[in-house]
């Protein structure tokens, strides 16, 4: 017999995908960007990127289950060890391939946005440790805070990012826990307000290093002292609280059929690095300099929409590419 949290957290949580699909737009976006980073592009970049995976760490904080136990370290196991190892060793073999470089495969060193898998497993194992504190967000913010000062805390492993990001998923955690898979009640107007907010945050901060966005390395490699880097980052977190806040707020009625592709996330997630990094080493985004900005961004913009619904498909094709536990039939897979 399940306890009441599995029997919580194991029922998919359909109330988030249509904020997941926007969210996995973005994420697509974002990296589509990358190609074309001049005038209003890094600007834009800059905004999505105040927001875009905080709210995801904190949709996964969400549906995360408080406990470990055998059978949960069998889920994590396979359902992103396994996951992780198996697209880590794949998309640097076809780096190598297509880059032509010698292939070598660093499973320490998580290949592009593949961080995102390894973090998630080290937020969920430490999710019991932080909410046996009693205070787990004031934990997780203080330790977010001190990273930066840790010069070996960086890229490897994940472990910088990990920290970084630990507010969000925790705080995600928090407000499951509270609010089921409810998102912010609140006119979707609201939720906009603040995302137009953030905007003019992300202007008012365009001369700041990317770095800042990121949250893989520490305050010495921002060129700035180490309290100045300090109050950059509350003022990060502060910022992507709010876009937290401002998206799921804004995407909460977000429930038509398209949406439900939000279901299929994670594949899409992983299955775009594929594409993009085929579509840089074809060297298919050069023409899109010779586009004008307000023709290039909307074009961006819809090959975003596309690529996430084909990516989706595909995973909802192929599920067993994103969770190993469908290659075993005696692993229990609720």
């Amino acid at each position: 017999m399940r306890s009441p949290d599995e029997a919580v957290h194991s029922a998919r949580a359909v109330e988030l995908d249509g904020v997941r699909f926007v969210l996995i737009i973005l994420v697509v976006f974002g990296h589509l960007l990358e190609q074309v980073m001049s005038g209003p592009a890094d600007l834009i970049y800059r905004f999505i990127y105040l927001f875009h995976m905080p709210a995801f760490i904190f949709l996964s904080g969400m549906v995360s289950r408080t406990t470990l136990d055998v059978a949960y370290a069998r889920r994590l196991l396979l359902g992103i060890v396994g996951v992780y190892l198996l697209h880590q060793f794949l998309l640097q073999g076809m780096d190598a391939l297509l880059f032509k470089h010698p292939f070598t495969f660093r499973p320490n060193i998580p290949y592009w946005a593949l961080w995102y898998l390894m973090s998630l497993l080290w937020w969920r194992t430490m999710l019991p440790f932080l909410l046996a504190t009693g205070r787990p967000v004031l934990v997780a913010c203080a330790i977010a805070l001190l990273a930066g000062f840790m010069p070996f805390i960086g890229y490897e492993w994940s472990l910088s990012r990990t920290l970084v990001f630990l507010p969000f998923f925790v705080a995600g955690q928090q407000w499951g826990a509270r609010q089921g898979n409810r998102l912010p009640a609140v006119s979707p107007l609201v939720g906009f307000a603040v995302l137009a907010l953030l905007a003019s945050a992300a202007w008012m901060t365009r001369d700041f290093s990317l770095k800042w966005y990121y949250g893989s390395v520490g305050y010495s490699e921002w060129r700035v002292g180490a309290f100045q880097g300090l109050g950059y980052r509350m003022l990060y977190l502060l910022l992507a609280a709010m876009g937290v806040f401002g998206v799921l707020a804004a995407c909460a009625r977000f429930k038509g059929r398209i949406f439900r592709l939000g279901k299929y996330s994670i594949g899409a997630f992983i299955l775009h690095l594929y594409l993009v990094k085929v579509a840089v080493a074809f060297g298919w985004f050069g023409w899109l300099w010779r586009l004008s900005e307000p023709t290039r961004l909307p074009l961006l913009f819809a090959t975003s929409i596309a690529i996430v619904i084909t990516c989706s498909l595909l995973a909802r094709m192929a599920p067993w590419l994103f969770d190993l536990r469908r290659w075993f039939r005696n692993v229990e897979t609720a």
